[in-house]
């Protein structure tokens, strides 16, 4: 069954569903251990603030120097933002995700004034005319784009967001997608009003996902939610209706599917979208229209997969890697570095005459006299993993470069986002 409990037809909306669950495609690109890795998120995003549990359209204040973190900082997750990365070792037994090595897109919508729409995305709804009204919210310190609750009485229409991409033909064959959204039960006594988001995949980009004409060919969707999370052959169960926020992640990989709910995998569909994919778009519900002012996601990252680790170190002699967390303005590890660190570990084991610099690079916002010291820290955190891990420590070295040695432009958020690295550098 493509939909399980409400339908998204019962719904009124989405109405031009994937083809048949039964098909499938050809072309299967399964092999995900070419992704490097991407940074998983921006600076200048502050943990969730103790105690703060409402929304405000107030103007936040301006932003001091103290906030202007290094973007390798991870975003705060219910169910993974305390996980220890050696916790992570026995919980995490099939969170493999790798994030993407190029940014292509990224919005966090930190340069979007609390109460309007952010400027790099297009609002296109199911229907025309039946759109959500949505804008950018404070949220426990962070900004997050919301749909916001209708008038009494008046049903809550969803939303579909597309990001303005210039893009020319088809996604790349392998990217990644990753974005953090609040999962909420309107309702609190019945799941399946669950809020949902779903994951838009475009085959053209001449109209928009749903029921009339002019709406575009669907190349896949993905459902998230609090309750069940689903792909063309796929469902899944995950209770997690606990009025936070999780972070959602995709690897798409030819017409394979991976997806995580935190660092539980609840998708692996081999054949689950189409190609070519040419647009990409977050959709916000809540199925049956209950009202509901808690339904909203943030820190939207696509990033395009690069080459085999074991490639870019034969071809460039180096390793670039974004995957590698940390907590805000810290040198401890996150959780969610466990898989890119295990590549690494993966390739010393094999080769014992390989040895690596380890290398920290931050983009060029905030303090540089704290930003070179903490990517040299960070460095050195890596390292002792590794040496924990039995690496010898001859075989490592460190060193901490801030924002002196860029590999893209400190200009726009996707060049900043791909500055903010780790490097294995062969020696």
């Amino acid at each position: 069954m493509l939909f399980a409990g409400v339908s998204l037809c019962q719904a009124g909306w989405l109405g031009d569903t994937l083809e048949s669950a039964g098909k499938r495609l050809g072309n299967r690109a399964v092999n995900d251990a070419g992704n490097s890795a991407y940074d998983a998120t921006k600076g200048g995003v502050r943990d969730a603030v103790k105690g703060e549990k409402g929304t405000t359209s107030k103007q936040s204040t301006q932003k001091g120097s103290d906030q202007q973190q290094d973007a390798t900082d991870s975003p705060s997750s219910a169910s993974s933002g305390n996980l220890s990365i050696e916790d992570a070792e026995t919980v995490y037994t099939k969170f493999d995700f790798v994030p993407g090595e190029k940014m292509i897109f990224f919005d966090d919508f930190s340069d979007t004034d609390v109460g309007e729409f952010p400027r790099k995305w297009h609002l296109n709804g199911p229907k025309p005319g039946n759109n959500g009204a949505v804008e950018v919210v404070e949220y426990q310190g962070r900004r997050l784009l919301r749909n916001n609750p209708a008038s009494k009485g008046q049903e809550q229409y969803p939303s579909v967001q597309y990001i303005r991409l210039n893009q020319k033909g088809d996604m790349p064959e392998k990217f990644t997608v990753e974005f953090d959204a609040l999962l909420s039960n309107a309702l609190k006594s019945n799941a399946k009003f669950a809020n949902r988001y779903f994951l838009f995949l475009l085959g053209d980009k001449q109209g928009w996902p749903g029921t009339g004409a002019g709406h575009g060919k669907q190349a896949g969707k993905i459902q998230f939610s609090g309750e069940e999370n689903i792909s063309l052959n796929t469902s899944t169960k995950l209770t997690v209706q606990d009025e936070k926020i999780h972070h959602i992640s995709v690897t798409i990989n030819g017409t394979f599917v991976k997806a995580y709910v935190d660092g539980t995998r609840v998708i692996n569909d081999p054949d689950g979208v189409k190609r070519p994919i040419r647009q990409i778009g977050v959709g916000m519900a809540n199925i049956a229209g209950y009202q509901t002012d808690r339904m909203m996601f943030t820190n939207f990252r696509l990033a395009q997969g690069g080459k085999d680790i074991k490639s870019a170190l034969d071809s460039d002699g180096k390793i670039i890697t974004h995957g590698i967390l940390f907590d805000t303005g810290k040198d401890l590890l996150k959780a969610e570095s466990l898989p890119t660190l295990k590549m690494i570990l993966g390739l010393l084991n094999d080769d014992s005459s390989l040895n690596f610099s380890i290398e920290g690079h931050t983009d060029n916002q905030g303090n540089r006299g704290i930003n070179q010291p903490l990517s040299e820290r960070r460095a050195k955190a890596v390292k002792a993993w590794l040496e924990g891990k039995g690496i010898d420590e001859s075989r490592l070295k460190t060193a901490g470069f801030g924002d002196s040695k860029p590999i893209d432009s400190n200009k726009t958020t996707e060049g900043r986002a791909n500055n903010r690295r780790v490097e294995f550098v062969k020696f």
